[in-house]
């Protein structure tokens, strides 16, 4: 079986939040201390975005705002988003790290992969930096895959507990990427109700599944079964990308959710499933959110057991879902607007 594509690299850490911060850059020194050689995983050099690459989603304007940072000890660009001196080449880093490895995986060297990365990105919107972001990496990803590599359809999966505003923003009117969301709701953002479904072209190809807090792995399940897989499948991607957020965990400070490592390694597994059946197995995770060290390194773990092709019985989920009111709603939803 063909190699999983590992980015991870110490640089990471050189974005400097500041004491305190949820998004530090311990998050990616416990995956370094945690995350080894094995055999079926290759490590992949990250390189630095362009700013054609990352234009292909932000204004010029807001390239620039992010550039004229490097070098300044402190600055931020809103009480969530701060900066420091190596915070422009990170987030480029970042971007590029993703680049890199959907390059290797369009070229067959890898099967599919996890860029672990920061910044996250999911809440960059065109023009703004928000929300601990601030480069879009995965919609950076989206873009090129459509323009670089000339791919119709992109499925971007965005299991973060905030709903990603940036990445459904980015392609609202565009049906060659379906973004589909389970996130807490209402929440930060305050985006991602069941009716914004996207605009023009783009209608029916935003599919937003708000979940109440506290909900774990049942209710997870219940809405992949229900909801993603099928429609996931009806829309036959020909690359999966996730948005990996971990803040869904139970442990997780600021989520409230209840998800535990097998919840995420079931969520990936379906994943996986519809990229096998669609997409001939191309599939990229990115780390978006998660600010428990413990949570991150055990669920980063257990996705990327499933990239490198685990079989071994996943824990089965405990409880009853509750989702089914959530689930019959999106179905409403859908019946109007899918398009598929």
């Amino acid at each position: 079986m063909m190699e999983t594509g590992l980015v991870l690299d110490e640089r990471y850490t050189e974005h400097d939040t500041g004491q305190g911060h949820p998004e530090r850059p311990q998050r990616i020194e416990v995956l370094l201390s945690s995350i080894g050689q094995a055999p079926g995983l290759r490590r992949l050099e990250p390189r630095l975005a362009t700013a054609e690459e990352i234009t292909l989603i932000h204004e010029g304007g807001h390239f620039e705002s992010v550039a004229g940072t490097r070098g300044v000890a402190r600055s931020a660009f809103d009480a969530d988003t701060p900066v420091s001196a190596a915070s422009f080449d990170t987030a480029c880093l970042a971007a590029g790290g993703l680049l890199n490895l959907i390059d290797e995986v369009m070229a067959g060297r890898v099967r599919n992969g996890f860029a672990m990365v920061r910044p996250p990105g999911h809440h960059a919107e065109r023009d703004r930096a928000m929300g601990f972001c601030l480069f879009n990496n995965i919609a950076v990803g989206a873009a090129y895959l459509r323009q670089r590599h000339g791919l119709e359809r992109v499925l971007v999966m965005d299991w973060d507990v905030h709903h990603g505003n940036g990445t459904q923003h980015s392609f609202y009117r565009d049906p060659g990427v379906l973004f589909l969301s389970t996130h807490r709701y209402p929440f930060y953002p305050g985006t991602g109700a069941l009716d914004e479904v996207g605009s023009g072209e783009g209608v029916g190809y935003t599919v937003n599944i708000p979940l109440p807090g506290g909900f774990g792995d049942a209710d997870y399940e219940a809405a992949f079964e229900a909801v993603v897989a099928p429609i996931a499948e009806e829309y036959a991607p020909q690359f999966v990308l996730i948005s990996a957020g971990f803040d869904p965990h139970a442990r997780d400070p600021l989520g409230g959710m209840a998800v535990t490592e097998a919840g995420f390694a079931r969520m990936a597994r379906t994943l996986l499933g519809v990229a096998e059946r669609c997409a001939g197995g191309r599939c990229v995770a990115v780390l978006e959110g998660g600010y428990d060290l413990e949570a991150i390194r055990n669920s980063s773990a257990a996705v990327l057991s499933q990239l490198m092709g685990a079989t071994t019985p996943i824990p089965e989920a405990v409880g009853e879902s509750r989702a089914a009111p959530v689930i019959e709603a999106v179905r409403r939803v859908q019946r109007e607007y899918w398009k598929g």
